[in-house]
């Protein structure tokens, strides 16, 4: 056979064929697969967050009193809450915020899990809205390092947060003792 012919054979030839596409395509296939998951994954720890987030504020509010006891077995919810992900390693923070006459906005008491608790005092800024002078807010804080679990050291751990200011649902405070 010469060279033109031999050419001519191995491009007519389809034998094959559809072991070489699958070889070319499968590795991106299986990373779209990987890919998806962990975009899932990751939304449903975005969700987990925020809905732990929002439980500490909305059990915070409802009471009139607390201890710091009960402050925290409210922030140890986020354990529960959490499930399926560790909430080991986030940080949950619940504050009370005391807006003065004169709109300015301190932090009056603070507990948190896993973090740092707000400084007692400490100047606070409110988003336009919440703020009512002479008014006290409840704030939840969380903050979580979300590692992908297949991500091949190509993706980073993602820190995802959240906040939710809620008042006082009983009383015009929530004291804490």
């Amino acid at each position: 056979m010469t060279r033109p012919h031999i050419i001519e054979a191995i491009r007519r030839n389809r034998a094959g064929m559809a072991a070489v596409e699958f070889a070319l395509t499968a590795p991106i296939l299986v990373l779209m697969f990987l890919g998806t998951f962990q975009v899932t994954d990751a939304v449903g720890a975005k969700r987990k967050l925020g809905i732990a987030t929002r439980a500490i504020a909305d059990l915070t509010t409802q009471y009139t009193s607390i201890s710091s006891s009960e402050a925290d077995s409210i922030l140890r919810s986020s354990d529960q809450i959490m499930a399926p992900y560790s909430a080991a390693p986030g940080t949950f923070v619940v504050s009370q915020i005391y807006v003065s006459a004169a709109g300015a906005a301190t932090v009056s008491w603070s507990r948190a899990q896993n973090g740092t608790a707000r400084t007692i005092g400490a100047s606070v800024t409110l988003p336009t809205g919440v703020a009512q002078n002479d008014s006290y807010v409840i704030l939840a804080e969380s903050s979580y390092p979300y590692t992908p679990s297949v991500g091949l050291a190509m993706v980073p751990t993602i820190t995802m947060t959240d906040k939710i200011y809620m008042y006082p649902r009983l009383s015009d405070s929530v004291n804490l003792q």
